[in-house]
């Protein structure tokens, strides 16, 4: 789509993570088509899931416009959005289901590079 190539790494051996499937799916969903959207000309999306001692964490690196720094907070506010027609809501409640996992996410991103999404889940007890 958009000339956009999805490449997916994944340790062995990862741990189970205690999640509402379609919740997961949803943030994934809304990732990944930020991450295209990022990128109207084409370009690649890495996506890694990567054991760690307490969980998983999970990377999804595009190669896209970037955000600046003074956006990168507002990520994930009510009605926040960096889109002509978005509502800023699908990151509100991608924040809120990780939150809700006991997870964590983060952007990291630089102009002109790209961006990454950082999601970290704790591993089912």
């Amino acid at each position: 789509m958009n000339d956009v190539v999805i490449e997916m790494s994944c340790d062995p051996d990862l741990p189970w993570v205690k999640s509402e499937r379609n919740q997961l799916k949803q943030v994934f969903v809304n990732v990944i088509k930020n991450a295209i959207e990022a990128m109207p000309t084409g370009g690649n999306l890495q996506v890694s899931v990567r054991k760690m001692t307490s969980g998983v964490c999970m990377y999804f690196v595009d190669q896209g416009q970037g955000i600046s720094e003074e956006r990168l907070p507002r990520i994930g506010e009510p009605f926040y959005t960096t889109k002509e027609k978005g509502t800023g809501l699908g990151m509100m409640v991608s924040f809120a289901i990780i939150e809700e996992h006991q997870g964590h996410i983060e952007y990291q991103s630089k102009l002109g590079v790209g961006t990454t999404v950082v999601i970290q889940l704790p591993a089912a007890m």
